[in-house]
Order: C-alpha cells, then structure tokens, then sequence
C-alpha cells in the first residue's frame, strides 16, 4: 500500500517487544518509513561483547551473582539453576508471587529484563540510526503478552515495563497488545492478496514456548487495507514448546540419568541442541528408527542405550512419544476453536515459534478438515513482534500507517458488576432467603450481577460500553466523597449468571473520588422510610482494547478519568 507523507513533527519510532517466555523479540520502525520494519538479532554475549550473537530473538533469562545480573546469551549453559530465573514459573500464571531471585518480586525481575532488554535497543539503535536521530526522536513501545494471561498479570508486566530504563526514557505510555492478535496483523497483512476474498474466515494459531493463542477472523474488506473482525472469542491454553523441553528433559533423566556424568551441564548442552535444532528438524515423516544426534560428553559408550563417542541417538519413535501430548492439545484447541467459529474456515495460520514446527503442521493437517488450508507464514518466529510494530504504527497515524484494521473483536469472557436489584419471584426465586429490605424504596431487594459486556458480545476500542447504577447513602451518615465499584468476570462457557457464584471472579477494584463536587449538586430523595437519602445516578464506560479493559466514571455527564483501577 501507498503511505501517506508524515509531517516531521510526527517523526516517531515505534519499537515492538514480543515478551516471551523462552526468548523474546525486539524490532522497530520509524513511522516516516513505515515499510522498513528491523528485527534486532545481534545480542551481547557478555559486557564487553555487544553484538557476539545473531539470532532473531534472544533468550528470556536473567542470572544474578552478586551484585552482577546477566541476561539472554550472556547466561552460560551450565549456569546455575537456582540462579537462573525461571521465568515460566514467575511470568504470566504466577506473576502476581511475591518470591523473587536476588530479593525481587516477579516485577522486579521483568523490570530488571526489560531494562537490559531496553539498553541494548538504545545501542542497537544508536548504531543505526545516529545519536542524533535518536536523541530527538520520540519512542513509543508496544509491548505483546498472551491473551490467556490474568487482567492481573498483564497490568502488572505493562508496569514494571514503565519502570524499565532504557523504556522509561519516553514520555509516551507502553502500550499492551496480546500476542495472537499482533501475529493475526502479521500474518494477515502477508497473505496472497490473490488467494483470499470477503468473507473468507481463517483461524490463527500462535504457538509460542508456554502458551498457544487462537483467533478466528472474516475478512470484511479487501481495499484499501485488509479489514477484518473476530468470528468467534479468542482461546488459548498452556500447551507451547516449553512443555516439549519438559517432556525431553523427563524423558533424558529416566534414560541416561543414572549413568556415571550425567548433570546439569550435561542436561543443558543437550537441551539446547533439542532447542535449536531437534525439535525444529523433526517430521511426521521420519521413519521410527530414524536418529536425532544428542550431545551427552562424559558418558561413557554403551551400545544398549545408543550412546557412541559422547552422543546420543534419540530415536524419531520416542520423539513422537514426546512431541503427541503436546500436539493433541493444540489440535483439540484448533478444532473447538474452528467449531466455535460456526462458519466455514479456509485457512488455518501457525505462527509462533511451535507453530514453525513441521510436526505440528503435518499433525494439523491431518487432523482437520481437507478443505482448509494449513500454512506457516515466512517468519513465523517473528510474527508477534513484527505484528506489534504494526499495531503500534496504526496506533500512531491510524489514517496514515493502518495495514490491518481490526474491527470488531468477541469478548473472551463477561464483565460485570454487583448491585442491589428489586426482588423479583420469577427471576429470584433461587435467591429468596438472601433478600433484604431496602428503605429507600420500600421492597424487597437482592445482590445480582449486571453484565455489561457478555462472552461473545462483539466489542471495538471505538464504542465503548456502559453500565449505570445509583450509588446511594444515608445523608445522616455524612456527605459521600467516594464511589467504588467492583469489576467481575466470568470465562466459562455459559450464559451469564443472574447471580455471583464460584466461577464469577473478582476482576479489579474502580474507585472515584467526588469530594471535589458541591455538596447542592449531590441529589437527594427521601425513602419510604422517612429518611434523606444521597442519590447519585452514575455510569461506567468500559473500553474493551486488544490486551485490557479500561473504566471511566461519568456523573452529571462529567468524566472523571482519574479513576483509579486496581486490578486483583
């Protein structure tokens, strides 16, 4: 597509951080050259050595000694367990732990990665661009984390972000985008422009190192940018490649783990050759004695379990023992996935490192319906961090820089609050021992869910939602100065429950402070019961974005966007 000139006072560049569990990406893009997306893939090994490894991302890890914090290819392989961060463990599921490493909490460690991640950017980009350009040149960053993650968890990672050096230096906010919609904008963008025609529906697939991703889209314009929106909410489970080196490293230490040298050092070497190129190399096709050679120096030959001059021959049939669990599991995620969709699907789009796999590929092709289209995108290993770079170009100049415009997205689960409601004998009748009596109105009244957003209901980042309700209190008690709401959710797969149980979980806690307004602006009405009551009628808007919800308290048609929003 053609761009539109930017003026140079609209000059930025817009740095994309694909946040992965096993390794994480970085590229950018200066919005004046919008075409020309870099990938960062010369990383440090060591203090001195700033650009001795090349590799399109660079591994998650930080080690401390000391006061000393190592991070990605500086770490060496036999490093340490317990001083290497685990970060599958902490990020995402457990970000909200308090144990640490080197006295950090879970955000102190991403904060600390983040920074390393950000000097090196700085570096990378000063070599490029000049200290000049980039000295008077903006940056704005878009962060990618997994769909699947808690509101939680993801508030918490944009955070430590912000603290980051190297990503604090810009005034611009860090903006979070989840992972399956930034590779969806990639890969999409990259589609044979021949090969697809409205209406077509595809499932995108990324399948990272901890988790996998999905989103189904219907393509709704073709020209002049591709345009499209979610055919179905998005899905996703801890199912990635790390769950692959699990199985491998199992498998490793009942076989050769009680051989004289087997250790960690032994373990990791031969991890990362299982990394780097077994898993990578290995087909559906591949005959079942067919050998994979594994590093395992030190131990000594022993023709029974296949190890000759320090290798291992690791047989094709016990890699598929290992690879199937794992790759059920995401089969199951696509076909529940395609099913939802309820339309026809034409093609089915691996992306992520696991979706680079050649297994996977093959296991999902035989796995689903001939007529639809099993593809891996050029680069997949790239799509998410690529994919953020566009969103954050789009995000930047939306007339301008727009490549893929995604319309309309499905909530992946209910938002909603709590109130007092009246009691009604056909929809409460469940509910009848926890009525109470409510003096302002003179009846009966029960606790109910009011959803403003309901699992599968199509939402836009331009058309926000809104939920009213009447905070109440007694003027005797004194004048109000706060309002607060609790925010729940609900991901099951069912209808939106009348009332708060098990699954409806707390999501964040929204509180305004109006003691700034006027004590005769604050509406009155007197109760049933005699007395004065406080009656102030308010509404939440609710914006549903691509990685968060956000709130906004209106009352008297007055916005009050310093609300705060604590995320539980």
């Amino acid at each position: 597509m053609d761009f539109e000139k930017l003026s140079i006072t609209d000059r930025k560049i817009i740095v994309g951080i694909d946040f992965g569990t096993t390794y994480s990406g970085v590229a950018w893009a200066e919005t004046q050259r919008p075409d020309r997306r870099t990938t960062v893939t010369s990383w440090p090994i060591s203090k001195s050595a700033r650009e001795g490894e090349s590799s399109e991302k660079v591994p998650t890890k930080l080690r401390y000694t000391g006061d000393d914090v190592q991070w990605g290819f500086s770490i060496p392989i036999a490093a340490p367990q317990e001083e290497v961060v685990e970060w599958f463990k902490l990020i995402g599921q457990a970000v909200t732990t308090d144990a640490g490493r080197a006295g950090r909490n879970a955000e102190g460690l991403v904060t600390d990665y983040m920074s390393a991640l950000g000097h090196h950017l700085m570096y990378t980009l000063r070599e490029k661009l000049g200290d000049s350009v980039v000295k008077n040149t903006p940056l704005e960053f878009v962060v990618t984390v997994p769909a699947i993650w808690s509101d939680l968890a993801k508030d918490k990672t944009k955070k430590a972000c912000q603290k980051a050096s190297g990503l604090s230096a810009t005034s611009q906010p860090v903006h979070l985008v989840s992972e399956p919609e930034a590779a969806a904008i990639y890969a999409l963008h990259g589609l044979d422009p021949h090969g697809i025609m409205a209406d077509d529906t595809v499932v995108v697939v990324d399948a990272g190192g901890g988790t996998v991703d999905l989103i189904s889209y219907t393509i709704t314009g073709l020209k002049p940018i591709l345009q499209v929106q979610e055919a179905a909410p998005g899905s996703g489970a801890l199912c990635g490649s790390t769950f692959l080196n699990m199985r491998f490293a199992k498998f490793l230490k009942a076989k050769l783990g009680r051989e004289d040298g087997f250790d960690d050092e032994v373990l990791a070497e031969a991890m990362e050759v299982f990394e780097k190129k077994v898993k990578r190399q290995f087909t559906l096709s591949a005959a079942p004695d067919e050998t994979f050679t594994i590093p395992v120096g030190g131990l000594a030959n022993n023709k029974a379990l296949g190890i000759t001059r320090g290798r291992y021959a690791l047989k094709a049939s016990d890699l598929q023992a290992i690879f199937e669990p794992v790759v059920l599991e995401v089969i199951k995620l696509i076909k529940d996935q395609i099913t939802a969709s309820a339309v026809p699907i034409k093609a089915v789009l691996l992306v992520g490192g696991f979706g680079a796999s050649n297994y996977l590929k093959e296991r999902v092709r035989n796995s689903v319906d001939r007529r639809i289209q099993v593809m891996q995108p050029p680069n997949a290993w790239q799509a998410v961090v690529q994919g953020a770079v566009m969103k954050g170009l789009a995000n930047s100049a939306p007339e301008q820089l727009t490549m893929v415009q995604v319309q309309n997205r499905k909530a992946r689960k209910h938002y909603g609050t709590e109130w007092r409601t009246r009691f009604d004998e056909k929809l409460h009748s469940h509910l009848k021992s926890k009525r109470q009596w409510c003096g302002l109105d003179g009846c009966y009244k029960i606790y109910a869910m009011e959803w403003f957003i309901v699992r599968g209901d199509r939402v836009s980042e331009n058309e926000p939602f809104f939920t009213s309700f009447v905070w109440t209190g007694l003027v005797s008690q004194g004048r109000i100065r706060k309002i607060k709401m609790d925010i729940y959710s609900d991901r099951t797969v069912r209808g939106a429950p009348v009332a708060r149980d098990d699954n409806v979980h707390l999501l964040s806690k929204v509180e305004a402070d109006v003691s700034h307004i006027p004590e005769h602006m604050l509406a009155r009405r007197q109760g049933s019961d005699g007395q004065w009551y406080y009656e102030l009628s308010c509404k939440i808007e609710a914006v549903y974005l691509s990685a968060s919800t956000t709130y906004t308290l209106l009352y008297n048609n007055q916005r009050y966007n310093t609300v705060t929003c604590e995320y539980v």
